[in-house]
């Protein structure tokens, strides 16, 4: 298709476009677009000749995007929410009166992070926003472009392992906070009271959060290099879990500061008895979003409320 053809294409199948590269489903795409599934379906037919392309085909449940209509789609979002902006430009950016939800993909005890920032920086001006928190995934990472999920928060989003598809190099990346990683048992342990010695570190059972499944981790990395072995009694993959797991055993976790802070009255915390770099947790976004007023004023107060906390 050329630039001069534009005059005489239907715009509303840029729209149906939209929807079908984002629900990759005839029958999701209808309904947001208020057509039947027949409709929709004659659109896509229609969709395939403009861009001599398949654009979608049968992978599995769903439909998978061809390479061509993975190109398009950061293009198509970008048109339809340029498109609400015609709509809203006479509208003056008020959060008080903000409506809908805003959606966040992270891990659980992340989340658990967001909603404080969120409660404390977010709702007060905006009471009518919900925050949406929903599980990091290849999915997730994909429905950043679309705008279906507005921001996603993870220690490296190259940490994902994304395929070839997703092109990570796309996506908006800001720091937003680091963490140290401290051990930690129930308050009545036993050592709860003593001095963390390695020795007596790699004696203890401990807990493993692996949201991956694997078997190991950077501890077991770290006393491999002095010829050291741990035993694993739990493994979960998720942090929050791992939690009520330290509060009713005798099991020692290693586990990012933030996440043994949500009960700090319940634990007794330790510096880790051999070196472990922290890391940092990022923000991403696709830059379609990066001068959306609403997502905009979302990050500005989020990422002020855990910069004033990391400041506390």
């Amino acid at each position: 298709m050329t630039e001069k053809s534009i005059e005489s294409l239907d715009l509303n199948l840029l729209l149906v476009l939209h929807w079908l590269l984002t629900e990759r489903n005839v029958t999701a795409a209808a309904a947001k677009v208020g057509l039947s599934q027949p409709a929709t379906s004659r659109a896509l037919a229609r969709l395939r000749e403009i861009f001599d392309d398949p654009l979608l085909v049968k992978s599995g449940s769903e439909m998978a995007p061809t390479p061509i209509a993975e190109k398009l789609q950061p293009a198509i979002a970008l048109a339809m929410e340029r498109c609400r902006d015609v709509l809203r430009v006479s509208d003056v950016f008020d959060p008080l009166e903000q409506k809908g939800s805003f959606r966040i993909a992270c891990v659980d005890y992340v989340g658990a992070l967001v909603a404080s920032e969120w409660a404390s920086s977010v709702s007060p001006s905006a009471p009518g926003l919900d925050l949406d928190i929903v599980s990091l995934s290849i999915e997730a990472s994909r429905e950043l472009v679309s705008g279906k999920v507005d921001m996603m928060i993870v220690p490296d989003i190259r940490l994902l392992d994304l395929p070839p598809s997703v092109d990570v190099d796309q996506f908006v990346r800001r720091q937003i906070l680091t963490q140290d990683y401290l051990c930690a048992v129930r308050k009545g342990h036993p050592l709860a009271k003593s001095k963390l010695t390695l020795k007596r570190f790699v004696e203890l059972d401990h807990i493993l959060v692996t949201p991956r499944g694997a078997k190991t981790g950077l501890v077991d990395r770290a006393l491999e290099q002095q010829g050291l072995k741990r035993r694993i009694a739990y493994r979960t993959s998720s942090f929050l879990l791992a939690l009520p797991i330290l509060q009713r055993s005798d099991c020692i976790i290693t586990a990012p500061q933030s996440l043994l802070a949500l009960v700090p009255e319940k634990l007794a915390t330790f510096p880790p008895p051999m070196k472990i770099l922290g890391f940092s947790l990022n923000a991403g976004w696709h830059p379609n979003w990066t001068h959306d007023e609403r997502h905009k004023w979302v990050r500005d107060k989020l990422f002020a409320g855990f910069a004033n906390s990391k400041a506390t």
